[in-house]
């Protein structure tokens, strides 16, 4: 029995004898002496067998096997990242070595490797718990009592010995790393830097309850010390960010490029082709007097999934001088279904990801006229499970966001209860992982987050006053672009000095208050700058009405921000019966405001007043809309078609005010009631030539360069066509502005990407879609000629 158990594994048979020597020596030894093994160290190499104990160099860090093995090619079984096969340390020709790097969470190992102060370890010795011996220039601690026999090398008997922490009998690695404090009850993945007891660990696997300092168990490795420098900021924190910068905008602004060809302007002729999809049956239902606001509610809206519809985006090369930036809404991969890995990035510079808000408990959760949300309860969740303060910023949706496995994914390591700032990005699943991929695949992509919207800017005002929760909010933003390595944040504060979703929301002092939270998020951010070398971009989405832009002082405010997105659209819609275009060019004349004046509701009167108020022209971006405004009409309602729309809707009770007016006069929508998705309108109401159908007539107003669709069933529909596209693209270049956004990203199938990188002058590099831009640009409505047409586009260039 002697004879066979000592011819077992050197870890088997160091569990059936402990206590004693083996005596008879007829088991060869699994490792090679110390001394040949120094002398044999080379790089680590695929392809090449290791015995146990050997030592090898690898990314300047030295290591020693573990066990016997193959490095087997394509495996990757290299020492860093295979800590079951090799152990870090390891001495070459006699010296010791510190594989450390730090400066990071993950970086680095920072192990000791020094043997000065251990005996070597021998055959035939007896060793208490606790003793301290090196091998092959690794130092091991003893965690089982035994005598050793020929064979029972340390690295061979994990059960016997683990490798010794790196202070043991001398000072440890002085490494700095991030290593926030260990937690009990947390949960470690492998890899990740730990405190504790003022030096820093990293877990060797996941762990759970298991103290890095722990002699059991071998499930952390000391790496070296703490450094809260290292770290993203605390929220709150006590740093003066200091003073902020005035920034410039888009330097290439006046390098504008030639469009594409644009085909020979003519009006529509002729039905589209192809018949419905979705709920409800466009040709004999106009929409109005809905049950509910959105699908959710009882909305008579289509639910159409774009995730099921072939995208259309061509693949251009970004070489413009003006910019693309697209918003997106992380709410699509519910109902909608859409996939984001399809997001078309080739063919923009930046997206937008929409939304987060602010830690505000009293937040309503009822908003104007009287729907609800549940948004600003959303965001007050991942406050109270993220221990926020008053004022901090915090995502809306934690599952889209982080947790839900979307395609592609294997899911992230998760599980919905951490606080929002314990993440890590490389742990994430959900819109955020994918994001994260893209950009990975396509470097030249940037990734913002956008802050408040119509929804959740009801906190704005309430944080902004307050110099306490200001600063909070500052200190969010500034640990969420270093922990989450996104490139800038956007805010969308709807509107500063003026009501939006919640009446009363508003401070007289709103537009101070507006500039002093820009001005210390542009410090923060510079700070940030100079602490990861990094430029950040600061935004912020704004009112395209002019009574609401007269109210900030741009010539001040616009000195840091690096860009305006001006949203010139929803200037109309079915919470009023009069008719007019939702993102017209140029102003209606017929499109009157309460006092009877021509109400200026067009990109061009936003744009010529935000330059009279001081605006650079290059940090201004005008909005497209991927997204069109319905009505439910009566024969008769429209009184004039073609110069300056005009007409009211008398559909339903003409008493109806609030929530009774909007759920009567919105018309047909996709997922919310009077609101058509961009894919929506190309299946059931246009074909891709600009054809209608299901009983549809598509005209153009002249006088506001802006197309619209007429059911004579009842049904009215303001468009935004790749026509009218175009028409910004123009603009953005004539007028040397820094470019153009959309609204949102996910609501487009194509086509109206497609024709802004056409006009811009981006170069195609695939033709992808079933229709060519040039054509689509250049068909009109019905109501106006071939010469017409042409004088329409002629800016198009």
């Amino acid at each position: 029995m002697r004879r066979r158990a000592c011819g077992l594994s050197a870890t088997v048979a160091a569990i059936l004898f402990l206590g004693t020597a083996c005596g008879e020596h007829d088991a060869p030894p699994l490792a090679k002496s110390e001394s040949s093994l120094a002398a044999a160290c080379s790089e680590w190499a695929e392809g090449t067998s290791y015995t146990a104990g050997q030592v090898v160099t690898y990314q300047g860090a030295t290591y020693t096997a573990r066990v016997a093995h193959t490095a087997h090619p394509g495996a990757n079984w290299n020492p860093r990242d295979t800590t079951t096969l090799w152990q870090t340390g390891g001495s070459c020709g006699g010296g010791s070595t510190d594989g450390g790097t730090g400066g990071g969470t993950d970086a680095g190992t920072g192990t000791d490797a020094g043997t000065s102060t251990a005996t070597p370890w021998a055959a035939n010795t007896q060793y208490a718990v606790g003793d301290v011996v090196s091998y092959n220039g690794v130092k091991y601690q003893c965690i089982f009592a035994h005598t050793s026999g020929p064979g029972w090398e340390p690295p061979n008997v994990p059960s016997l010995w683990k490798v010794a922490p790196p202070d043991t009998g001398g000072g440890g690695p002085t490494t700095p790393f991030c290593a926030p404090a260990w937690v009990a009850t947390k949960i470690y993945a492998k890899g990740k830097v730990v405190g504790y007891d003022s030096r820093a660990y990293r877990a060797l696997a996941d762990v759970h309850g298991i103290r890095p300092d722990d002699t059991v168990y071998n499930m952390w490795q000391l790496v070296g010390v703490p450094d809260a420098a290292l770290c993203p900021v605390s929220i709150p924190n006590t740093i003066d960010y200091g003073q902020p910068s005035v920034v410039t905008g888009n330097e290439r602004a006046g390098s504008v490029a030639p469009s594409g060809p644009i085909g020979a302007a003519h009006p529509v002729s002729g039905t589209g082709t192809g018949g419905t999809r979705g709920g409800i049956d466009p040709s004999k239902d106009p929409g109005g007097n809905h049950p509910g606001f959105d699908a959710d509610t009882g909305a008579r809206v289509s639910k159409l999934p774009p995730g099921t519809l072939p995208l259309q985006h061509n693949v251009y090369q970004l070489s413009a001088g003006q910019e693309i930036v697209e918003y997106l809404g992380d709410w699509a991969i519910y109902g909608r279904r859409f996939d984001f890995n399809k997001l078309p990035v080739k063919n923009v510079h930046r997206l937008v990801y929409g939304f987060a808000g602010i830690c505000f408990p009293a937040a309503k959760n009822t908003q104007d006229p009287g729907f609800p949300t549940t948004a600003p309860a959303a965001v007050n969740r991942t406050c109270k499970q993220s221990n926020l303060p008053d004022g901090a910023m915090a995502v809306a949706d934690f599952e889209a966001a982080f947790l839900r496995v979307l395609p592609g994914q294997t899911g992230g390591k998760v599980t919905g209860t951490e606080p929002m700032y314990d993440l890590d990005p490389k742990d994430v699943a959900g819109v955020f992982g994918v994001l994260y991929k893209l950009r990975q695949e396509n470097p030249h992509l940037k990734l913002d987050l956008s802050v408040g919207g119509w929804t959740l800017s009801e906190g704005f005002p309430w944080m902004a006053y307050d110099p306490t929760r200001r600063k909070a909010f500052v200190d969010s933003v500034v640990r969420f672009l270093e922990q989450f390595d996104f490139d800038g944040i956007d805010i969308d504060w709807e509107y500063p000095g003026a009501d939006g979703a919640v009446p009363g929301m508003s401070r007289p002092d709103d537009p101070q208050n507006y500039l002093q939270l820009l001005k210390e998020l542009r410090a923060g951010m510079d700070w940030l700058s100079r602490k990861t070398g990094k430029q950040y971009r600061l935004s912020s989405a704004i009112a395209a009405i002019p009574s609401k832009l007269t109210l900030i002082n741009w010539a001040e405010t616009s000195k840091y921000l690096d860009r305006l997105y001006l949203m010139t659209y929803d200037f109309s819609g079915a919470w009023e019966r009069q008719f007019s275009h939702h993102t017209p060019l140029l102003t209606n004349p017929n499109f009157k405001d309460a006092q009877g004046n021509t109400a200026p509701l067009s990109v061009d009167a936003a744009v010529r007043t935000l330059r009279q108020a001081g605006a650079p022209a290059n940090k201004i971006m005008i909005g497209i809309a991927n997204y069109h405004r319905a009505k439910a009409i009566k024969p008769g309602d429209i009184t004039e078609y073609t110069h300056g729309l005009k007409g009211s809707s008398t559909f339903g009770d003409l008493n109806a005010t609030g929530v009774g007016l909007v759920l009567g006069v919105a018309g047909v929508g996709s997922w919310e009631a009077g609101v058509l998705e961009g894919y929506d309108l190309y299946q059931n109401f246009l074909d891709k030539d600009l054809k209608p159908k299901n009983g549809y007539h598509l005209y153009t107003d002249k006088a506001s360069n802006a197309d619209y669709l007429v059911n004579p069933l009842g049904s009215f529909i303001t468009l935004e066509t790749p026509r009218t596209v175009a028409l910004k693209a123009a603009y953005a270049k004539a007028n040397g502005l820094a470019g153009v956004f959309g609204w949102q990203v996910e609501q487009d199938n194509g086509y109206n990407l497609n024709a802004l990188n056409h006009v811009l002058g981006n170069a195609l590099v695939s033709n992808l879609s079933d229709a060519k831009p040039q054509d689509q640009i250049a068909v009109c409505g019905e109501n106006v000629t071939a010469a017409e047409c042409a004088q329409l586009n002629q800016g198009i260039k």
